[in-house]
């Protein structure tokens, strides 16, 4: 059974959450530069209800540095017993939309993200795939109903 879905069109995509997140200064070291506070964990206040979602991460990379991670990404539900993760963490690439496909549940998630202890600044985005998303098992039936005049 395969999936059909039309990821390249840019219009199935809607952007759903963007901020920025800047570190904290509280300390210089013994050259003057400043020491950061790792930022906290990032909860995104946005209920979700697709299983596709792209998400970005970006962040200012100091020269002579080569990053790639950007952290890793949490999905949660709210159960009659609170909010509980579900799955692995997806971890992200720096710089790049991490196409995140979930498991096809009909049900509502959140979204918590947690950046990488060195970042000082840190920018967000998540687009949630709102496209055609049907199987060719759905399509085969479809034909059968057609044929059968059901």
């Amino acid at each position: 059974m395969t999936r059909i879905l039309q990821l390249g069109i840019e219009n199935n995509w809607h952007l759903q959450y963007s901020n920025s997140f800047p570190a904290v200064s509280y300390l210089n070291d013994s050259t003057g530069k400043p020491i950061y506070q790792k930022i906290t964990e990032i909860n995104i206040p946005v209920v979700f209800d697709k299983p596709i979602i792209a998400v970005s991460v970006s962040t200012t990379i100091p020269i002579g540095k080569i990053w790639n991670y950007a952290g890793y990404l949490r999905r949660s539900l709210t159960t009659g017993l609170g909010a509980s993760f579900v799955g692995e963490p997806e971890s992200l690439f720096l710089g790049k939309f991490n196409l995140i496909v979930f498991d096809d549940l009909n049900i509502n998630y959140f979204l918590s993200l947690q950046v990488p202890k060195w970042f000082i600044n840190s920018n967000v985005a998540i687009y949630q795939y709102e496209g055609t998303d049907s199987t060719t098992l759905e399509n085969d039936v479809n034909t059968i109903k057609v044929l059968l005049n059901i």
